[in-house]
């Protein structure tokens, strides 16, 4: 996504979640330079200083960006806490559309993964509501933008439901969150996204290449986009939003598979 382009929405359950994140990581507290990778393609000593010692609120995606890329290495005692503290200038960037990552959404959150099953109920809770209060917010981003094949939608949906993939979020949880918003909205986000579907092993199955390490997750996906309900939301959509120009949106996501 051109995410300079995109203006956030901050609804007030994004905004609270966001303060929760805060307030329950702020026990963990950087004691020196963090742990890092310096080879030449990766942190400087000087990037690896600044990290350390500007205030969380303070640290700019470009910065935070770069330990996304090259804080290689992962371990419990050491990195993880590192990483926890800050976790909370992390939701707070992608919840203002600006995701510290060089690679986009969906794998700036991938040192996550296993949350759910090590770390403290508090913790894991106040992730899994931030999940659900982005793609809430995520569903009122229908601006269009023009390409060669007609008009798509400039959010894509798809980069938010990968990025809680790699970081092993609740994609169940996710995907009834999804449902649950309001149409058109919903609707015509779940077109764009079905637009992506395809028939693998008999199975309809969510393309994004970042999911072909996680098949059961792209599947579980395809499916979810291609029940009998999601057809009949977006059959409805066009009425809803009486605006010709999401029409190709519309209907891409009716073809048949």
């Amino acid at each position: 996504m051109f995410w300079e382009d995109i203006d956030p929405i901050l609804t007030s359950r994004l905004t609270t979640s966001v303060k929760t994140a805060y307030e329950v990581f702020s026990p963990y507290q950087l004691s020196g330079t963090i742990t890092y990778c310096n080879c030449p393609v990766c942190m400087t000593d000087e990037t690896a200083k600044e990290l350390s010692t500007l205030p969380l609120k303070e640290i700019p995606t470009s910065l935070l960006a770069e330990y996304t890329n090259s804080a290689h290495g992962y371990d419990r005692e050491t990195i993880e806490p590192q990483f926890k503290y800050f976790l909370p200038r992390y939701l707070d960037l992608i919840a203002h559309c600006d995701p510290p990552s060089h690679l986009d959404l969906d794998t700036c959150l991938t040192r996550l993964e296993g949350y759910q099953e090590n770390w403290p109920d508090k913790e894991v809770e106040t992730i899994n509501e931030f999940f659900d209060a982005f793609i809430e917010a995520s569903l009122y981003h229908l601006y269009l933008i023009e390409w060669p094949v007609g008009p798509r939608l400039e959010f894509d949906m798809g980069e938010v439901l990968t990025m809680v993939v790699l970081a092993g979020g609740d994609l169940d949880r996710c995907l009834q969150t999804f449902d649950k918003g309001p149409d058109p909205e919903t609707a015509v986000h779940m077109a764009a996204l079905r637009a992506d579907v395809q028939i693998k092993n008999g199975n309809p199955t969510y393309h994004n290449a970042h999911l072909e390490t996680h098949p059961q997750a792209a599947q579980k996906i395809g499916t979810w986009l291609h029940r009998k309900s999601v057809s009949e939301r977006i059959l409805k959509a066009p009425e809803l939003l009486n605006d010709p120009n999401y029409d190709d949106v519309i209907e891409l996501g009716m073809i048949e598979i």
